[in-house]
């Protein structure tokens, strides 16, 4: 198999027949990619007392500004205290946290499907896939 070698030119050249991002002229390695931004104990131990911490989000915008972001199973005891920042919790949601103002900023529903578990499939009973019925 050949592997092509663009030239400037023939690069240019996809570059403004295709919309989009443009292409890069070397491939990005992994070597580039740093340590993990947050120390997962740490955001554990910070997310104690509004719930248990489900996973960390890092974002990037497009001018490089990182931000960190917490989801959590929320505590159910304290509904009334999110409930008086406008957040009705229900079963199942997640609560999406900004890391660094520990404030709650959304509610999650992450698979709303799962929320009608009595409902038949779609396309009936496969018996590989899922599980005999009681």
């Amino acid at each position: 198999m050949e592997k092509a070698n663009m030239t400037r030119a023939a690069r240019d050249f996809i570059q403004s027949t295709l919309p989009g991002f443009p292409l890069d002229p070397e491939p990005i390695g992994r070597s580039l990619r740093g340590s993990p931004p947050v120390d997962r104990e740490r955001a554990r131990a910070a997310c104690a007392p509004m719930g248990a911490l489900a996973t960390v989000i890092v974002t990037e915008d497009a001018h490089k500004r990182r931000r960190t972001w917490y989801v959590i199973d929320p505590d159910p005891s304290l509904a009334h205290h999110y409930a008086a920042q406008g957040f009705e919790l229900f079963d199942g949601c997640k609560v999406l946290i900004d890391a660094e103002a520990m404030r709650p900023v959304a509610l999650l529903d992450l698979d709303p499907a799962a929320t009608f578990t009595d409902a038949p499939a779609p396309c009936g009973f496969n018996p590989y896939w899922d599980l005999p019925p009681a």
